[in-house]
């Protein structure tokens, strides 16, 4: 931490007794409370409204996996043993690496610039004043590790009392790794390692789930035993015991009364856990005033810049806003000379502007993870369609200079190149890597023509997604429960998306490989034929 970022040092005998940080809180308190614009009541009805959302949302979720769990739970296959097993080795690691990184991204403590100009730069604690702020950060991890804990295990048929302990354990992990997100945010040193170490999770994720992929299974839709076949309640027992997960004989557990060995072990596992976290939780709150005003500051422009984004419904934006963040703490990077003339030219440029970011990259490659864990689990149906949705997702943050391009009327007279051939060059390089991706992909896909499918939605999707224009606030308003909006608005998150499912229909639809091949070719060439709007 630079001198700019440490608490400014005052004499008390020139300036008088430094106040607390209670005390100053306090005192903003009241004043906002002497210049509030909005009645009790009204503050009440708003929060009415969240309240009954949530409470009608979690009525309603809450009876859905309900009933998945009793259907999941008569379950009997191999399979459903195999998937009981191994996905804790899935789940886990992919949640935590996930957590680290969305919380580096945005802190994980922030504050406004506001905040940053009028009270971090006093002598007051900068601890107690951030302490809210960190508060808030790990109730928030705490209830969403809870919540999805809860109903991944529910969806495996669990009894309720493993759901339970399941939820609370992952819930206790997550948070141990929010309380580590603090202490790497007081060092750009620690938050690359912590980067890393994601990184490494995100890849330990991915092995069990190829493992899982590449075992005999059901197919759970058709009902066709892939390299297995059907056995009976008794001997799925036997083999999960064979595995060692934890959640074993839960016939006799329920008839004894009693608890097996393998739960108690998690119930312990489980205590463990909430005490680590309690502990952690309690020592990065003492080391608060450590942390720099500039990242502190940073991340509360990131979440106002997603608030902005999110109100428009534009996507894109909220990619943007991120990587505006990144760039700006990174500062600098090394130039390079260019190579080639035209079009061979910018394909190098955007080549090198990819690499700038090789996080993105390992990021791309550790969502391969999500075909083969939903191949294992037995959905084979629904591979293409989640491999389609995380290939969109590892390939759309390549487009950013496309995006850029579309968005400026100037850069693209200063290329000399008309926007659509520019679209054509500009997209050759994410897709090439659209073509490794769905190779890598192709063992869970299993069919040469499902596999050009999901390449051809992903890369016609990403593009059209890159290349839509801004929202139209132009025209008429929509009346709404939430206020008028535009009607440019309800379209903006759909853009791309459609031609994803439209490449994907035939495989869907279980027609012949010869309208798989044809029909996303078609979607492919009209998109690229086509000319992109302009704002």
């Amino acid at each position: 931490m630079s001198a700019a970022d440490e608490p400014v040092r005052f004499d008390p005998s020139d300036f008088g007794a430094i106040p607390s940080s209670r005390a100053l809180r306090s005192w903003m308190r009241r004043t906002r409370r002497q210049h509030a614009d909005r009645s009790f009541w009204e503050i009440f009805e708003d929060a009415y409204l969240v309240l009954f959302t949530l409470a009608m949302v979690g009525a309603t979720g809450g009876n859905v996996v309900r009933h998945l769990n009793s259907n999941a739970a008569t379950c009997t296959s191999w399979t459903c043993g195999q998937l009981t097993s191994w996905l804790p080795w899935i789940v886990i690691p992919l949640l935590l690496a996930t957590t680290i990184r969305v919380l580096l991204a945005v802190g994980p403590v922030s504050a406004s610039r506001a905040t940053g100009f009028w009270l971090l730069a006093t002598p007051v604690n900068r601890a107690s004043l951030l302490r809210p702020a960190y508060r808030l950060v790990i109730a928030s991890v705490t209830v969403i590790g809870v919540v999805t804990g809860a109903v991944i295990w529910a969806l495996l048929g669990e009894p309720w009392f493993d759901v339970i302990e399941a939820a609370v354990l992952i819930g206790a992990v997550l948070v141990c790794a929010a309380a580590a997100t603090v202490w790497a945010q007081q060092t750009t040193r620690r938050s690359k390692w912590a980067l890393r170490v994601s990184d490494v999770l995100l890849l330990a994720a991915v092995i069990p789930a190829v493992i899982l992929a590449f075992r005999p299974g059901e197919d759970r839709f058709g009902n066709q035993v892939l390299g297995s076949t059907f056995i009976g309640l008794d001997a799925r027992h036997e083999l999960v015991d064979t595995y060692g997960y934890p959640t074993l004989q839960f016939g006799e557990v329920r008839d004894a009364g009693g608890l097996t060995s393998g739960q108690l072990y998690l119930l312990v596992l489980c205590a463990a856990a909430v005490v680590v976290g309690a502990v952690l939780t309690f020592v990065a709150s003492r080391t608060l005033d450590r942390l720099g005003r500039v990242s502190v500051i940073a991340g509360g422009e990131l979440l106002a810049g997603l608030a902005g984004a999110a109100s428009s419904l534009d996507i894109s934006m909220l990619g943007d806003v991120i990587a505006g963040r990144h760039w700006r703490l990174k500062g600098r990077v090394r130039s390079r000379r260019g190579r080639g003339a035209d079009g061979a030219a910018i394909v190098h440029r955007e080549f090198r502007r990819i690499l700038r970011w090789p996080r993105r990259i390992a990021v791309a490659f550790g969502l391969l993870v999500v075909p083969y864990a939903v191949h294992g689990a037995g959905f084979h149906v629904l591979v293409p369609i989640a491999a389609a949705i995380a290939g969109f997702i590892a390939v759309r943050p390549m487009l950013d200079g496309l995006r850029t391009a579309c968005r400026s009327t100037g850069l693209v007279r200063a290329l000399g190149w008309d926007l659509r051939e520019l679209r054509v060059v500009m997209a050759v390089v994410p897709g090439l890597f659209t073509i490794v991706w769905a190779a890598c992909a192709f063992p869970a896909i299993g069919s040469a023509a499902s596999s050009f499918a999901v390449a051809a939605a992903v890369i016609s999707g990403t593009v059209r997604h890159a290349s839509a224009r801004p929202p139209s606030y132009a025209g008429p308003l929509v009346t709404s429960p939430m206020g008028a909006i535009p009607p440019g608005l309800f379209s903006q998150p759909a853009r791309g998306f459609d031609l994803l499912v439209l490449c994907l229909a035939p495989v869907l639809f279980n027609l012949s490989s010869l309208w798989v091949v044809v029909i996303p070719s078609v979607v492919l060439m009209l998109m690229f034929a086509v000319r992109p709007k302009t704002a």
